[in-house]
């Protein structure tokens, strides 16, 4: 892979910077919940013995383990797994507070809330809807929980220290977690709007860039051919009484022209966008590419189908930028490219473009055009792109296409 079309591989980290965020996210929970752990541990040897106390010991252990969990999971780069456990260790921890201690009911409503603003983006997109809906029926039965079960707590356990105690203690950890949840929400939101307008800066001028590159294109093959095509034509039709052998010749000729200026024209416009992507797809399209390469180039597309228009060419010109670079600048002995869809109802679409070269240190190279406008492109068709190499071990370009619209047929 060409080093120069590598760089930016530092900068795939949008995928990188969410997984790092999750991790973060959970690691900041658990030491959230390990000290109030603490706490009332504290709480219990000062006061003497609490069934609250025990109770919400007993479920914050729980959450935590099943934390410790995803942790485990995202560490395995399994975010959408370890995003599954984190919501519903927090909906148990939320239920079991609020059935211990029925005065923690808004504290348990406040625990409900934190996974929607912090880990829900990491969700599978099928289970993001139903997650907000289960978040909102779990909100109206903790309330009917801590409006059924005050008044027979009350009675046996009136207000004490260790009540006002542990009322501030959760308040104070889950607001801490939910503020800084919000702030770094609100940071990426603003990070990814920075993002947008720079890719849309970029690939305006990268249109104007392609308009020029058209333009000088036919100017210096199409349409010279065809300015010298007209000259000779009228030359033919002054010497075809007087010189009729040469007049021959000169059309002999000229049909050899006519036929090299189809071929540059058809050469450009496949360029632009190749009809056999319209007709056929990644599928038909991939392989054709594939076999302009100088390397060997193996493509395995036998389990996608068809996607959006939009998505299909960014995905094409996003391959055979990477393919382009490999067979150029690699240094390898084969390249690979790979597309499929993802398993289950909706369908989104990986690839990816790899070769065996020389591979280059990502934090060694600076960004290039090349790269950027493949990352842009992905970006604006609402993929991610990911960029990893090594020296010595070859470089691989793949992105994902989250399912958010149906196939097309």
């Amino acid at each position: 892979m060409d080093r120069a079309g590598a760089a930016h591989a530092g900068r795939f980290g949008r995928t990188a910077t969410r997984e790092a965020r999750l991790r973060a996210y959970l690691r900041v929970n658990l030491l959230a919940i390990w000290t109030t752990v603490l706490a009332l541990v504290v709480l219990r040897l000062v006061l003497g013995p609490s069934r609250t106390i025990v109770g919400n010991l007993a479920a914050l252990l729980g959450c935590g383990l099943l934390l410790l969990a995803a942790e485990v999971l995202a560490a395995r780069d399994r975010s959408a797994a370890a995003a599954g456990v984190t919501v519903v260790a927090t909906w148990l921890v939320a239920l079991a507070i609020t059935w211990v201690g029925p005065f923690l009911t808004p504290v348990g409503l406040l625990a409900l809330l934190l996974p929607l603003v912090i880990v829900a983006d990491h969700l599978a997109p099928r289970l993001r809807t139903p997650a907000v809906a289960a978040t909102v029926v779990l909100s109206s039965v903790l309330a009917v929980i801590g409006v059924a079960r005050w008044p027979a707590y009350e009675a046996s356990h009136p207000v004490t220290t260790s009540t006002v105690l542990i009322v501030a203690l959760f308040v104070s950890v889950l607001v801490t977690v939910l503020v800084a949840g919000l702030r770094d929400y609100v940071l990426r939101l603003g990070e990814r709007t920075r993002e947008l307008e720079e890719s849309r800066a970029r690939l305006a001028v990268a249109a104007i860039e392609a308009r020029r590159s058209i333009e000088r294109d036919l100017h210096d093959g199409a349409q010279q051919r065809l300015a010298t095509i007209a000259v000779d034509l009228g030359r033919v039709t002054r010497m075809w009484e007087q010189h009729p052998e040469q007049a021959r010749t000169i059309l002999h000729g000229l049909q050899g022209q006519l036929e090299a200026g189809i071929r540059e024209l058809r050469d450009l416009a496949h360029g632009i966008y190749p009809p056999l992507l319209g007709e056929r797809g990644l599928v038909g399209a991939l392989p054709a590419a594939a076999r302009r390469t100088i390397l060997p180039c193996t493509v395995d597309v036998h389990a996608l189908g068809r996607h959006s228009p939009s998505v299909e060419a960014a995905v094409y010109f996003c391959c055979t930028e990477a393919i382009h670079n490999a067979d150029r600048h690699s240094g390898g002995s084969l390249i690979t490219v790979q597309a499929s869809d993802d398993e289950g109802p909706e369908r989104g679409l990986r690839f990816s473009v790899s070769d065996d070269g020389h591979g280059f240190d990502p934090t060694a190279v600076r960004s290039t055009h090349g790269l950027t406008g493949m990352r842009d492109r992905i970006r604006a068709a609402g993929g991610e792109l990911r960029i990893t190499s090594a020296p010595g071990h070859g470089t691989t370009v793949e992105g994902h296409f989250a399912p958010r619209t149906k196939p097309r047929h």
